[in-house]
């Protein structure tokens, strides 16, 4: 009896509130230290990641290095973090039947299928950024065949197929190149895309896209189709209207906003006595919140004759304040010159949230075999260890193996929390010089919330200036 008490108090202090990690590391984020960000990521490669999230290791470590505008050492991460993922996910399918009673926390986190392809979303964006093109149109290739490959493995029936952002990228690194064939087709897959998956990309589709492609048909002479993409989308301009400027330049601004959604434990639990039944279901979110949730389960069930608990993960959207930028282009006297609009272009919140939905039901129904089955056994060691004791003890050993299944039952919430929330674009045809960015940050009200400058930015005649800016506001 003495036994059973010391167990249950020992599994009732493992509740206690953690330190969270990413709290700290997000902070360090936001105030663009990224020095010390790595430096935490480094600390906490063993205390934190340890060996069954080392991809999360590589994953944390190549985007803050991105962000930090240290691309090499970002692809060197990044490469590591591809190579892992490949390897992992490639064992999780060979083990997915034998390991299916164990619980996914124990196994070694191998990426959503979304994550997976933004490693080489970001690596094209490094190369871009190193004036790699070649390199950039490698990784660009990559999340084509990762698309395709993921496709076959879901036998067409998963939502997250294309990436129309990915695609509009290839295309801005084809016309960089005066690749414009290779660039048309990029641009009209992203065209396609963005208008086909309104389910993850629910906005607008980008006007920028739609005149590049405008613009090539007219460069390639392909009169059909311009007339086509008109008349689609109610254009007001001719075949005619179209010129091929030459004399101006790009500057092409990648905004990321935000950080992606995380994972809460989303309960189904049933809890039954003599006279009552109790059937909840709760999402979870925080640490103190959990804990409290935790303690009322594990009373309910010490109240109760048995209980039944399944947990399985949720996204939950990341709160942003900026919803959109805009870029001011001054002179040498810090005159306005002029200004140009943020657009969205990929809304990581909406393909992580719809890629989760899309599998959620394997997901559940593996998680409610396994509580089906903890439950089962639990009941049968209760039965085996009290067979010969008095009712006192027979209950204490009861409420211990129902408090420990409590406590063990969580879902698998890892995820890949320092990406973005959203990635938006703004472009400015200027006239070659050097010019300085006013960029200001607005919310949904239209109110400003932030300011960042950018000096000694180089604009050259029919080139495109690639920068980026990042926001955790």
């Amino acid at each position: 009896m003495r036994k059973c008490s010391i167990f249950i108090f020992l599994i009732l202090v493992s509740c206690a509130t953690q330190f969270t990690y990413y709290s700290t590391l997000k902070s360090l984020m936001s105030s663009e230290n990224y020095t010390k960000a790595d430096a935490l990521i480094e600390e906490n490669k063993l205390k934190e990641y340890g060996e069954k999230n080392a991809l999360l290791y590589w994953l944390d470590k190549g985007i803050v290095l991105h962000y930090a505008g240290r691309y090499e050492d970002s692809i060197l991460a990044f490469n590591k973090a591809e190579k892992l993922a490949e390897e992992l996910y490639t064992k999780s399918i060979s083990e997915e039947a034998a390991s299916f009673l164990v619980s996914d926390n124990a196994k070694s986190y191998y990426g959503e299928d979304f994550e997976r392809i933004f490693i080489n979303v970001f690596q094209a964006l490094n190369y871009l950024f190193l004036h790699k093109y070649e390199s950039a149109l490698v990784e660009a290739r990559k999340v084509d065949h990762k698309l395709k490959t993921l496709q076959v493995d879901y036998g067409g029936k998963n939502v997250y197929k294309e990436d129309a952002f990915m695609r509009y990228l290839t295309g801005l690194l084809y016309e960089s190149q005066n690749e414009f064939n290779d660039a048309y087709v990029s641009y009209a897959k992203s065209l396609k895309e963005y208008e086909i998956n309104k389910k993850i990309y629910d906005f607008e589709t980008p006007q920028d896209l739609i005149f590049r492609n405008l613009k090539l048909t007219k460069k390639l002479g392909f009169k059909e189709e311009f007339e086509e993409i008109v008349k689609k989308y109610k254009l007001n301009v001719n075949y005619k209207d179209i010129v091929d400027d030459k004399s101006t330049g790009e500057i092409i601004l990648f905004h990321y906003n935000g950080f992606a959604p995380y994972k809460i434990d989303h309960y189904i639990e049933v809890t039954f006595g003599e006279s009552w039944v109790y059937v909840g279901s709760v999402q979870v979110e925080g640490d103190a919140q959990k804990d409290v949730q935790k303690a009322k389960q594990i009373a309910r069930g010490i109240a109760s004759d048995e209980q039944f608990l399944v947990a399985f993960p949720k996204f939950v959207p990341s709160e942003s304040k900026i919803k959109y930028a805009i870029l001011e282009v001054l002179n040498d006297k810090k005159e306005v010159l002029s200004s140009h609009k943020s657009f969205l272009v990929e809304d990581i919140d909406k393909i992580a949230i719809k890629s989760l939905e899309d599998r959620i039901t394997k997901i559940r129904a593996k998680a409610i075999a396994r509580a089906a089955i903890k439950y089962a056994l639990s009941r049968s060691v209760s039965q085996r260890l009290t067979e010969n004791s008095d009712e006192l003890s027979k209950w204490l050993v009861k409420k211990a193996l129902q408090t420990a299944s409590v406590v063990t039952e969580q879902a698998d919430k890892r995820s890949w929390r320092t990406l973005p929330k959203q990635i938006m674009l703004t472009v400015a045809n200027l006239k070659p010089g050097t010019y300085s960015l006013e960029i200001k940050f607005y919310d949904v009200q239209n109110n400003l919330v932030m300011k960042k400058t950018i000096d000694n930015v180089n604009v050259l005649a029919g080139k495109k200036t690639f920068i980026s800016v990042r926001t955790y506001l």
